[in-house]
Parts: C-alpha cells; structure tokens; sequence
C-alpha cells in the first residue's frame, strides 16, 4: 500500500505495533522459559508505548483537520 498521507502511515504503523503486542503477549505466554518470557512481557511494554505514541499522535492530527 503506497500512501503519501501522514495520517495514514501513522496508522498502518498503529496496526503494526498492535498486532506486535498480541504476538509478543502469545509468546510470553507460551515460552517455557522465564528469561524469554520476560524478554517477551518487555517487548509488550515497548510496543505498548509506541501504541501509546501513534494514537496521540493521530488523534492530533485528525482533530487539527477538523
């Protein structure tokens, strides 16, 4: 998808990011080690705030174009 409207870059990237903490969350869950499931539970924070990130970011531009 080629796209040259911020918002919607921003936005693919939101999904992105989100459809990385479902899959980090599925394999903290499912590592039987601890040390890889807490490197998994990290990544989900990470992920979280980049998610954290894209929304205000596009809730900010959407409501600047209103």
């Amino acid at each position: 998808m080629k796209t040259s409207n911020p918002v919607d870059v921003m936005r693919m990237a939101l999904e992105r990011e989100k459809a990385a903490v479902r899959d980090y969350s599925e394999f903290a869950k499912t590592a039987k080690e601890p040390s890889i499931r807490e490197m998994f539970l990290y990544l989900v924070q990470e992920e979280e705030k980049h998610v954290k990130l894209l929304q205000d970011e596009i809730d900010r531009e959407v409501n600047q174009e209103m």
